[in-house]
């Protein structure tokens, strides 16, 4: 009896560890993404895992930033505006991007620009 249990929680131990493997795995491509600037290959990576961007934001870190300030510091306008697209704007309003962007250098970005239109600035 012992060792069945044994054996199912190191199945369990393992199945878990692939799935936080995984993840991490599916997070470091969408930063690829981010960084190429290739929106395309972002929005089919989310269709087919079946993610929507609103509900994995937050969990998604590329260089200890969110994904919309990895985009804005890696220049990607095309990705950065399908995020920015996505979100709700009172999810942008929240973190203030333009106050970010202006004590980083990124004040001139386009997509900072993106950013403001779509939280009412």
């Amino acid at each position: 009896m012992l060792k069945t249990v044994l054996c199912i929680s190191a199945l369990f131990l393992v199945s878990s560890l692939s799935t936080v493997q995984a993840n991490e795995q599916l997070a470091g491509t969408m930063c690829g993404y981010v960084k190429d600037d290739n929106r395309n290959q972002l929005r089919k990576l989310l269709s087919d895992n079946k993610l929507n961007l609103r509900n994995i934001f937050d969990s998604i870190s590329c260089n200890n930033e969110n994904m919309l300030q990895f985009a804005i510091r890696s220049d990607a306008y095309e990705s950065g505006t399908f995020i920015v697209k996505q979100m709700p704007s009172k999810t942008l309003a929240a973190f203030d991007y333009p106050q970010w962007a202006d004590a980083n250098g990124f004040a001139s970005s386009p997509l900072v620009n993106e950013i403001r239109t779509r939280i009412g600035e």
